[in-house]
Order: structure tokens, then C-alpha cells, then sequence
């Protein structure tokens, strides 16, 4: 039991400063009772966190499930390669395959959830403009302007697409690919400004990973460990709560035991081709 208290007291501390640095909504709620989809967009720092949220999710709504997380992530597939025109196989491997398994009355994964309208994107700016990623620093305007069209272009095929709803956060903390990785959310800020109604912001998962590093990351220290996994679901899971978010549930799943290895491996299994 000591022990078990010592893991939930650090879970405690932890969160205090994730949702400090989320910056995450104080008013208002996606969890209103109603069932609905969220597909999760996004690359191989996403394969873990989706589960996790899923299970605070069905923890928040008490019974049969209500609100249903659709991992529709693709390793390696930052916003350039889900930017990829119709007809390449970059497209094929990313919205084809999410309009395949989420979207219409034939979807192949979606089972008894309805379609989504709502997307949780854990995103990446690298390899548009440099395979670093198009910002060097605050002073470089024209790789804020090429970042901010990116993320504009997917936000609105997304839109298109029947998503109402677009959340974008950007990548963990990625210490060999700084500060471009970083700057990635000057992109982000500027198209908030850009006002679409569509577009909302996610959890700030950089410097939350960041203040956690090294133990926030796999061995390769760019991938993230159980704990990085964990700080990402619980952003997004703040994200979504917003005021009706509960600090039982966090506190939960920080105790919880996960094989990561074992998490992706069927992921990638469930999202191959029949």
C-alpha cells in the first residue's frame, strides 16, 4: 500500500503541472452525455495514449460507452504527409485509410460508435520545409507563414471530411530535432489567429514532456515512454473534459500498468488491411 501511495502522490504532483501547461479550458465540456467519436490523427507517438483516453473516457461516463476514441494513426505521417494530394501513396496510407475504417455506413473499424466529427490531432510540423521542420527561430517569418498554411491546409481536408471539430496539438518534446520542433507552435498560434471556427487548441504536450525528460521518453529519447504516453492522455483528456474534467480518473490511470510494445503491435494489427 506504501507503495502504491508513493506512485499516486508523484501522479499528483505530475498533473498539477500538466494541467498547468496545458492551458486547457476551464468552461465548457465535449462530454455531455451524448455518444460520439473522436478520431485521433496523428503519428508514432500516438500508437499508446488513445487506449488510455479511452478507458478515462468510459470511466467518466459510467456505463455502456459513450464517447468512442478512433485511432486512425499512421507511424511517420506528420501534417506533409497527410497534406499528400489524392492518387500518392501517402494519401492512401492516411486519409484514404481513416476515410476507410471511421467515415460512411461501410466503415470497416468502427463498429457500433457513430461517425466522428470531432478530431484529436497530435501533430508535427517535420519534414515541411526542412526535414526539421519549417521555423528556426521567433524571427523566422516566412517558416511561420509555410508552417501556418500547412496546418490550415489539414485542418480544413479534415473539415471537409465532416469534421466539425479540429483540436491541434503539436509534437512532444523531441531533443535532437530543436528548437524547430519547439517552434512548431508559433505555426500553431497563428492559425488560431486566423479565427476559422472549426479550429481549436489541444494540450500543449512539449513542455509538458519537456520538463519530464528524460523519463518521459523511450530509450531513443524521442518516442515516449509509459509516463510520456500517460502525459499525453491526460492533455487530451483535460482537453475534452474541459469543466467537467475529474481528478479521480487522472489519477487512475497515472497508477495503471501498460505495456506500450504490446498496445502497438495490436494496434497496427487492427488497422491492416483485410
Amino acid at each position: 500500500m506504501l507503495r502504491l501511495n508513493r506512485r499516486l502522490l508523484q501522479a499528483l504532483v505530475l498533473s498539477t503541472a500538466v494541467a498547468h501547461v496545458c492551458g486547457c479550458a476551464t468552461t465548457g465540456t465535449l462530454l455531455d452525455g451524448r455518444s460520439k467519436s473522436f478520431v485521433i490523427v496523428g503519428y508514432s507517438t500516438s500508437f499508446a495514449w488513445p487506449d488510455m483516453l479511452q478507458e478515462m473516457l468510459d470511466e467518466q461516463s459510467g456505463g455502456p460507452r459513450v464517447y468512442h476514441v478512433l485511432n486512425a494513426v499512421v507511424g511517420g505521417s506528420p501534417v506533409e504527409i497527410w497534406n499528400a494530394d489524392p492518387g500518392t501513396p501517402e494519401y492512401e496510407r492516411t486519409i484514404e485509410a481513416m476515410l476507410r475504417d471511421y467515415f460512411g455506413p461501410d466503415a470497416r473499424l468502427r463498429g457500433d460508435a457513430p461517425e466522428p466529427t470531432i478530431a484529436l490531432c497530435q501533430q508535427s510540423l517535420q519534414f515541411t520545409r526542412t526535414r526539421r521542420g519549417p521555423i528556426a527561430d521567433a524571427s523566422d517569418t516566412e517558416g511561420i507563414v509555410i508552417g501556418t498554411d500547412a496546418l490550415e491546409k489539414f485542418a480544413k481536408r479534415l473539415h471537409r471530411h465532416g469534421i466539425e471539430r479540429v483540436y491541434l496539438g503539436m509534437h512532444i518534446y523531441k531533443k535532437p530535432v530543436e528548437p524547430e520542433v519547439g517552434n512548431e507552435r508559433l505555426a500553431l498560434e497563428a492559425l488560431l489567429r486566423r479565427n476559422y471556427p472549426f479550429v481549436y487548441e489541444g494540450p500543449d504536450v512539449w513542455t509538458a514532456t519537456r520538463d519530464q525528460y528524460p523519463d518521459a521518453f523511450a530509450e531513443d529519447g524521442m518516442h515516449p515512454s509509459e509516463l510520456g504516453a500517460k502525459i499525453m492522455a491526460e492533455g487530451w483528456y483535460r482537453t475534452v473534459a474541459g469543466s467537467a474534467v475529474r481528478q479521480d480518473i487522472i489519477d487512475r490511470m497515472y497508477v495503471r500498468k501498460y505495456d506500450l510494445d504490446r498496445m502497438m503491435r495490436a494496434y497496427i494489427q487492427s488497422r491492416r488491411r483485410e
